[in-house]
């Protein structure tokens, strides 16, 4: 009786301490650790994607965040970047790659500021502002999350990882730069790396050409007319060189036309280009320079047409701003209030600067000073790399808001640092997929999924499914994607929209 009553007792004790190591967190302020100068502004109960708890504060004075923890948690978590100038709570893991519902606690910032996605008004003459959007409030937010995550669960993380693409992929790139330790695996999705020479100079020797008067921004230099008479031409001379005519060029460095031959010989007609457009359509294609010489890398052909192309970015007509919490601003282009915004708040502190009449020459050394908080450019991962970290680059052919040229040119720079960061960096290529998804490829791959692959395994990808999706995003085709500098090929036979018709090989 003894033995049973000490065997009935331990069992108690066994249970009890079960339980309350395992128990369900309660979703109330009470369950999260008090942190010193981050300030929670609620704690609420929510079921959409998944039943989860949301955590809402702010962190010093203004960088405000959202962390969401799953009821189902999977023991890791993922931070989800922005975009434009941010300027409101984004989390592309949470919207895109559906983070809670597989179980990730995953969090977003707004950077710091409050403002529209594409007004940059905030940074004039803030650099504390600067200095949390260009890196600051990611990681104070990545340190701060980890914190609460650990606490609310009272477990230990597993894994940390960082999906982002556009001004996400470049905050991507700034983590494994400059905060090594912050994340096992980054995901850097057509990164905005350089911000003064990629972006500022690159989208205002556009402006200068596509909108030379900024009193007149009805109409670009180049019209859908024309647009779609530059793609005609070169798909006609090059969309067949990977074996399918489909409109997709598997890689447009390959692709030896020269805009200059659609230049009018006499009257302009629909058919020919004026001395103005051709102009416009060479500082795209060419990239922005100074006195000196090439200060950037411009862009391939790809997107004209596309909905999210050459119409969004760089001569659409006069247009609303993308969707936001706040006024939408006005312009012409994406690319007009990028450039202007970087040029205007960030690098001259001038909210009367005007790109008509403006000269490059002095630029570079201009730009020194924000370049230092803003751009991601190092090609040093030793840190990131040595305590094991996994860097997974992507950017779409098509993209007409980075150039994937300048994409290409950084891995590059990292592999010339050091040959071996091919076991821990790799960057996939996407033919005809526009800025982060869209366009006329295939531009659906889930890289949360990818990542937590190659970190949980150690295998490092040399290929990659992507699918064609419609509308509801359904599958309806998919194609290979092979590590760079390999391409997908064809094999010649075989449905062009299914992967097995492809294998990965050197490009010729």
């Amino acid at each position: 009786m003894k033995r049973l009553f000490l065997l009935t007792a331990t069992l108690i004790v066994l249970t009890f301490f079960h339980s309350r190591l395992y128990a369900q967190p309660v979703c109330k302020l009470e369950s999260l650790p008090h942190l010193p100068d981050v300030a929670i502004t609620s704690v609420t109960q929510e079921t959409q994607y998944a039943p989860h708890c949301k955590v809402a504060g702010v962190i010093g004075t203004e960088i405000h965040f959202e962390l969401l923890l799953p009821e189902k948690w999977n023991g890791k978590f993922v931070f989800g970047g922005g975009g434009g100038f941010v300027g409101s709570v984004v989390n592309l893991a949470s919207g895109l790659y559906g983070a809670v519902q597989s179980g990730y606690a995953t969090v977003g910032t707004d950077t710091g500021h409050r403002a529209h996605s594409l007004d940059a008004s905030w940074a004039l003459n803030n650099m504390e502002r600067i200095v949390n959007f260009g890196h600051m409030a990611v990681h104070r937010t990545t340190v701060t999350a980890k914190a609460l995550i650990k606490g609310y669960y009272q477990q230990d993380i597993a894994r940390n990882y960082f999906i982002g693409c556009s001004r996400g992929g470049g905050q991507a790139l700034m983590e494994a730069q400059r905060y090594p330790d912050d994340f096992d695996g980054i995901v850097a999705g057509a990164p905005a790396y350089n911000w003064t020479i990629g972006l500022g100079a690159g989208t205002m020797q556009i402006m200068q050409t596509m909108y030379p008067d900024p009193n007149n921004l009805q109409e670009a230099v180049i019209g859908p007319r024309e647009q779609q008479l530059i793609e005609s031409a070169y798909l006609e001379k090059c969309d067949a060189l990977d074996g399918i005519e489909d409109g997709i060029l598997n890689d447009p460095r390959r692709c030896q036309f020269d805009v200059a031959t659609l230049l009018c010989k006499g009257k302009k007609t629909d058919s020919c280009l004026t001395r103005a457009q051709l102009a416009a359509v060479k500082t795209v294609y060419e990239g922005p320079k100074d006195k000196h010489g090439k200060l950037f890398y411009g862009f391939p052909f790809g997107g004209e047409t596309d909905a999210g192309g050459w119409s969004m970015w760089v001569a659409g007509g006069l247009q609303e701003g993308l969707g936001s919490d706040f006024p939408a601003p006005i312009t012409p282009a994406a690319h007009y209030s990028f450039g202007n915004g970087i040029m205007k708040y960030l690098i001259y502190h001038d909210p009367d600067w005007n790109y008509s009449t403006y000269k490059f020459d002095t630029f570079r050394e201009d730009a020194k000073l924000a370049g230092n908080t803003l751009n991601a450019t190092s090609p040093d991962l030793d840190a990131f790399r040595k305590q094991g970290g996994k860097l997974l680059m992507y950017t779409g052919w098509s993209d007409v808001a980075i150039t994937a040229l300048g994409t290409i040119g950084y891995y590059e720079d990292v592999i010339a640092h050091d040959k071996t960061a091919t076991n821990d960096v790799r960057l996939f290529m996407m033919p005809g997929v526009g800025h982060c998804f869209g366009g006329k490829g295939p531009s659906w791959v889930n890289y949360l999924i990818e990542i937590d692959r190659w970190a949980e395994t150690g295998k490092v990808p040399d290929q990659i499914t992507a699918y064609f999706v419609d509308e509801n995003m359904h599958p309806t085709g998919s194609r290979l994607l092979c590590a760079y500098p390999q391409m997908a090929k064809y094999d010649g036979k075989g449905d062009p929209r299914d992967v097995s018709s492809f294998s990965c090989v050197e490009e010729d």
